[in-house]
C-alpha cells in the first residue's frame, strides 16, 4: 500500500485578501506573544478533506474536475469576525455572509452528491465534509482568553470577490502546511466528452 497523503478541497481568496489575513495572523501572534494553531497557514475556506495514495491522485483530480467544472462562479462576501467556542480550544475566524455561506454549501453538496461512492471507497480515506459552517480561520486551538483578545483587536471587516475556482491542496510534511497543487475553474459547463463514459 502506498503512503497516504492528506489532501483538501478549498477556496483560496485573491492575493489582496490573502495579504490582509496574513496581517491579522501576524497581529494576533504579536498580541499573544507566541505562535498558535493556523498562524502560518494561508487564508482559505476548507470544503472537504481526505487521505489518498499519491499514485491515485490524477484519478481523483479528474473526478473533482468533472464535478467542479459545471458549477457556476459566485460572489463571496466576508462580513465581520466570529468564533467557535470549544471546551478546550476555540477558533477565531472571518465570517462569510449568509448568502455566501449558502452558495458555498450548495456547490459543495453538489460535489458530495455527485461523487461516485465506489470510486470514493476505492481511492479515498478519512473523507470529511468541512463545508457545513464555511469560515476563513485566523487562529485555531486558541484559549478563550486569546479569542477575547482577538475580538478586541479585530472588530470590523468587509471584503469580497468573485469566486471562480476551487483549489486542491496537499499537506507538505516538511513545511507542515497545506500547499495548493491544482486549481479547478467553476465554468458552469460540463466537461466535453463526459457523456462518452455512459456508453
Amino acid at each position: 500500500m502506498s503512503n497516504l497523503c492528506a489532501y483538501s478541497l478549498a477556496i483560496m481568496p485573491p492575493s489582496t485578501i490573502a495579504e490582509e489575513v496574513r496581517g491579522f495572523k501576524q497581529n494576533l501572534r504579536d498580541a499573544i506573544g507566541k505562535s498558535y494553531g493556523s498562524a502560518n497557514a494561508d487564508g482559505h475556506i476548507s470544503l472537504d478533506g481526505f487521505d489518498a495514495a499519491e499514485v491515485d491522485y490524477p484519478l481523483i483530480l479528474a473526478e473533482y474536475t468533472k464535478l467542479v467544472s459545471p458549477l457556476t462562479p459566485f460572489e463571496l462576501t466576508f462580513s465581520g469576525f466570529a468564533d467557535f467556542d470549544r471546551a478546550n480550544f476555540s477558533a477565531f475566524y472571518i465570517k462569510p455572509t449568509d448568502d455566501s455561506s449558502n452558495a458555498i454549501r450548495e456547490r459543495t453538496q453538489a460535489i458530495m452528491k455527485g461523487f461516485d461512492k465506489k470510486f470514493k471507497k476505492q481511492y479515498m480515506q478519512k473523507w470529511a465534509d468541512e463545508s457545513k459552517n464555511p469560515h476563513m480561520t485566523i487562529g485555531r486551538r486558541l484559549t478563550r482568553e486569546w479569542v477575547a483578545l482577538a475580538h478586541s483587536l479585530f472588530t470590523e471587516y468587509e471584503a469580497g470577490f468573485l469566486c471562480e475556482s476551487f483549489a486542491i491542496r496537499k499537506y507538505n510534511e516538511k513545511r507542515r502546511q497545506y500547499e495548493v497543487i491544482d486549481t479547478i475553474l467553476l465554468s458552469g459547463q460540463k466537461i466535453a466528452g463526459e457523456q462518452i463514459s455512459l456508453f
